[in-house]
């Protein structure tokens, strides 16, 4: 974790605090309280609420490291940011890829009373 903090932003929720940040960290460590920057912004941001997500709960947390996903709250970006902890960093990474589905299923009501 002594190298510098890389993270990708790869979904945005709306939530009840603001827009929800979804972040994979990739390299180094991010605590709360620290200024990240947006590459394709190029703004600095102040990371105020970090959370670990487990299934529908969130813990507050004080750092993360590589490899953790985390939440960030209050931050404007866009999916697919890359954050750096420094401003000379110029990298862009790719967003996660989501394959297409293999297959497809529909269901029919058997009568207009199972619609709901």
């Amino acid at each position: 974790d002594s190298e510098p903090f890389v993270g990708l932003a790869f979904k945005l929720e709306a939530g009840r605090f603001g827009q929800l940040t979804y972040v994979r960290v990739y390299q180094g460590a991010l605590k709360k309280g620290e200024y990240i920057y947006n590459s394709r912004t190029a703004r600095k941001v102040r990371v105020q609420r970090l959370v670990r997500l487990h299934a529908d709960m969130m813990e507050d947390v004080d750092e993360v490291y590589a490899g953790d996903i985390c939440a960030l709250f209050g931050i404007d970006c866009a999916s697919g940011d890359t954050f750096t902890a420094r401003t000379t960093a110029n990298l862009s990474m790719e967003s996660i890829h989501v394959p297409d589905p293999v297959i497809s299923v529909a269901i029919k009501p058997t009568n207009k009373n199972d619609l709901d």
